[in-house]
């Protein structure tokens, strides 16, 4: 198992946080925002996050599991995120477009395609892999009925 990154503190997020305010709504700016990366190794969440910079990355998900077993909600529309690489160092602001639950074997292609890591045959079998790690972290196990929290975003603020 990876050891637990290095994260950034609160101040270095909370300053990033307002360096995006002038890409938000006035009335957002006291918002509460989250901050993140993406999957469970350094490379996986630098890769994943570089698509999303790079715009071809609009959507992501997350077992459901995964959220109870960390006592967190998930998102919720409209909420606001700091995605990071691994170190926790912020690469970009998103908002969530929309959220909802869907067993794994119901995702449908095009949310698979917005995830922009390949074809739908390869984001079956990777996240097939990735639910089964984690599954097995968590004291959880993964089936094709397991049920995935969808978000779809949009990038708000990439830092250049």
């Amino acid at each position: 198992m990876a050891e637990t990154p290095l994260r950034e503190s609160g101040e270095k997020l909370e300053a990033f946080w307002k360096s995006c305010w002038d890409y938000i709504p006035t009335e957002d700016r006291d918002a509460s925002f989250s901050s993140w990366f993406f999957g469970d190794s350094p490379e996986m969440a630098d890769d994943l996050l570089a698509l999303v910079m790079e715009g071809k990355k609009t959507a992501t998900c997350g077992a459901l599991f995964d959220y109870e077993h960390d006592n967190e909600n998930p998102p919720e529309e409209g909420s606001y995120h700091i995605l990071t690489d691994f170190a926790g160092v912020p690469g970009c602001l998103i908002q969530m477009t929309s959220v909802s639950l869907t067993a794994y074997s119901d995702v449908a292609e095009d949310f698979a395609l917005a995830e922009g890591e390949g074809t739908y045959e390869k984001w079956q079998q990777d996240h097939q892999d990735f639910f089964t790690r984690r599954a097995a972290a968590t004291g959880n196990s993964f089936t094709k009925d397991t049920l995935l929290v969808l978000e779809r975003f949009e990038l708000i603020y990439p830092i250049k």
